[in-house]
């Protein structure tokens, strides 16, 4: 059969092996379906099939036949609509039913995605393969329809209508690359650069003019690519598997990706660019815009049942927009970070990147990074929610991926190989730069023990048991701090270097050492709450990361590029650990006999919390983490008042005068009922040995708030305070 050269059209060839292949020519490992050495690999957009026994079909450019893909093979099929889509399986028995007309309902099995050894397919997998029996059912075949309604054509019109501007997108998205060093939440820059200029050569005219019927016929190219699926090997090149998505092959998924970056950059507008003044990039409404852009394109990708690495990026980025907008803890972000684990196991990148799975190298890399970026953020919300994780280490092959530069990781050849040299034998890079991938790559040691943390808070053990999982828990994180380069680990107690870094490096060795420390801290915090411990160790590690987070807030560089970042910072490390402090400096205030040397030094301790409570003041109203800011600042503020202006200025010399013997007979009741610890601290407080030594009529000086309880008790009790009930 003569092949000819489609503009706008990819190569739909499902038919890697002839009919009469049995089931022994694959075998099945992890779920997954892997080719032997001697079986042939199908066609991909880099090379022809020669096969006759089946037609592929094809889909139409809308644009005139003198533009040529120079990557892409296509055939024609006649009589194909323009409003139709279609992707048909090779192997159909001859006992199925007859295919469906148009104007019926299409029966769909959908993109089953992943399936592992425990489901309904494996098990006659492994059985019949073993007899030689001729399965083709078990990669299941059917037609797959996508009929496109009218108010769908117009509203995908409406989309394209974004890059009537081509400039101002283009300025935006390049303007974030360049504050974020060429690497977006997982989008990176050669990628993007890629899809901006192939969609400006090939449809720039179109979008500009915005001509209903050519943007008409644009909307429903862009239907067609969507549903054909990318055909790639391990030669693709970074470059050629851009253009798959770009061009005359130009999908929602890119669509989407623009505008999600787009909006996380108008988030962060440069306040000496008149160009962001002039197109009103600091208005809320821009990014809430392409926000909702980027949520239709992701719509429209899973009615074509979409299921592939561009989607699951337009998931991330599109999550990381929503979490600027609307905050990490909303329930919207929480849905979206679902979607994004449930993509990412659909595609099973939780068995791990395997050479059987023949990608090229840039998107086998990029795949380890997505997904201990998804595992780590679940830990991460679950925690600051106080939620159970929706995803757990124990069924997980996590991957560390290797410390490379964006610029190293879309290299071939002799410069791959050099810039793998630069590597240490556990895959960091040797000149000791912090890059998001050094973060990525070291967090997701720290992460399954902040999962186990998090298991022991929400769980149900006893107080063995606890204690034996801290201990282990310990044990773990110093066998991960041992095994770190030694520019990594003086981040932990060192002081923080930051001469000569960039604005982004210093970013992320702010968070990494807060992460670090969070995750003793929360430690400590279900120690006390659980297991009786002492709140010494609580209150030096809060007022250590309080103060690297009031250091940093300080600095104009980083609040100017990463002003979303910074509030997210405050509102979830800084908040924490400064609830601590701040509660401990008012039971510090009310004891009976001030102590000489006390924990908290009065009142510089008092100067940093006012300090911070103004930093918390100072978020923008239309920042996603506002709400948790401004709550946060009021109960700092009112604990300050209380210890500033007691009410009660006698109660001391009366709480003095407790006989001792009653203190010695509370605390020996308290150490005899052990259930007593497991009940809210707020309300149990002296029932915790070791934290305080003397009895205390009014517990929570009028603030009924569970200060020692998980982080979302602490939240729910923020959002039903009732501020203006006199204290």
């Amino acid at each position: 059969m003569n092949q000819q050269r489609q503009p706008g059209g990819q190569i739909i060839d499902l038919q890697s092996t002839p009919p009469n292949r049995v089931l022994t020519g694959k075998y099945r490992r992890n779920g997954k379906l892997h080719r032997r050495k001697d079986e042939v690999a199908p066609p991909t957009p880099l090379t022809s099939s020669t096969n006759d026994e089946e037609p592929v079909v094809i889909v139409h450019s809308i644009e005139t036949p003198s533009v040529r893909s120079s990557n892409l093979v296509s055939l024609q099929t006649p009589g194909l609509r323009s409003t139709e889509v279609v992707a048909r399986g090779v192997h159909r028995a001859a006992s199925a039913p007859p295919l469906q007309l148009w104007g019926e309902q299409a029966s769909r099995t959908g993109n089953q995605g992943f399936l592992g050894e425990t489901s309904y397919l494996s098990i006659f997998a492994d059985g019949l393969g073993n007899f030689g029996v001729s399965s083709p059912d078990l990669e299941p075949s059917h037609v797959k329809k996508v009929r496109l309604s009218h108010d769908r054509i117009v509203q995908g019109c409406k989309i394209l209508s974004f890059l009537k501007d081509s400039s101002m997108i283009n300025r935006l998205v390049t303007r974030w690359y360049q504050i974020c060093e060429d690497e977006g939440c997982i989008c990176i820059e050669p990628i993007m650069k890629e899809w901006l200029y192939g969609l400006g050569l090939q449809y720039g005219g179109v979008l500009r003019d915005q001509n209903p019927e050519k943007i008409r016929r644009l909307c429903e190219l862009l239907w067609r690519n969507t549903q054909t699926p990318l055909i790639f090997n391990e030669n693709t090149t970074a470059v050629q598997w851009a253009r798959f998505g770009t061009g005359p092959n130009i999908r929602w998924e890119v669509i989407g990706l623009i505008a999600a970056i787009a909006g996380q950059c108008a988030n962060t507008p440069d306040p000496a660019d008149g160009f962001s003044k002039k197109h009103n990039f600091a208005s809320p409404s821009f990014p809430r815009q392409m926000s909702e852009i980027s949520e239709a394109c992701l719509s429209f990708c899973r009615d074509c049942e979409t299921l592939g690495d561009m989607f699951l990026w337009l998931l991330m980025e599109n999550y990381c927009l929503t979490a600027i907008t609307k905050g990490e803890s909303s329930q919207a972000t929480y849905v979206q970070s679902g979607e994004i684990l449930s993509t990412a196991i659909a595609m099973g990148l939780h068995q791990g990147v395997e050479p059987a799975d023949q990608l090229p190298f840039f998107l086998s890399e990029i795949r380890k990074r997505l997904f201990a970026q998804t595992y780590s953020g679940e830990v991460g919300i679950a925690t600051f929610l106080g939620r159970p994780p929706r995803i757990s280490y124990r069924y997980c092959n996590l991957q560390p991926p290797l410390d490379l530069s964006v610029s190293q990781l879309v290299r071939e050849g002799d410069e791959l190989t050099l810039a793998l040299a630069g590597l240490d034998d556990k895959g960091f890079n040797t000149a000791g730069r912090i890059h998001r991938v050094t973060w990525m790559k070291t967090w997701l040691g720290f992460a399954p023990q902040r999962e186990d943390i998090l298991d022991i808070a929400v769980g149900q053990y006893t107080r063995d048991e606890i204690l034996h999982r801290a201990e282990m828990i310990q044990r773990r994180s110093k066998q991960h701090w041992e095994g770190l380069p030694p520019f990594i680990k003086k981040l932990r107690d060192g002081p923080l270097e930051t001469e000569g870094r960039r604005p982004t490096e210093i970013l992320f060795m702010t968070v990494m050492r807060q992460a670090f420390r969070a995750n003793d801290l929360l430690l400590q915090h279900v120690l006390i709450r659980k297991a009786g411990a002492s709140s010494e160790k609580l209150i030096h590690v809060a007022r250590s990361i309080f103060r690297d987070i009031l250091l940093m807030s300080q600095r104009h560089d980083l609040g100017a590029l990463f002003q979303n970042d910074v509030a997210s910072l405050l509102a979830v490390q800084g908040l924490r650990s400064a609830a601590v402090i701040a509660v401990e400096l008012l039971k510090q205030e009310q004891l009976p006999v001030y102590p000489k040397e006390p924990l908290l030094p009065r009142s510089q301790t008092i100067q940093d919390l006012a300090v911070f409570a103004a930093r918390l003041g100072a978020i923008d109203p239309t920042d996603g983490s506002y709400a948790i800011c401004d709550q946060g600042r009021k109960v700092i503020t009112l604990i300050l008042d209380k210890i500033l202006s007691p009410p009660n200025p006698p109660d001391r010399a009366q709480v003095s005068r407790v006989p001792p013997t009653q203190i010695d007979q509370h605390q020996q009741s308290s150490q005899a009922d052990p259930d007593t610890i497991a009940g809210d601290p707020a309300q149990n407080f002296l029932q915790i040995p070791g934290v305080m030594d003397f009895a205390m009529t009014d517990l929570n000086f009028g603030i009924d708030a569970p200060f020692l309880g998980p982080d979302n008790d602490f939240m729910q009790w923020l959002e039903n305070m009732d501020w203006e009930k006199p204290i």
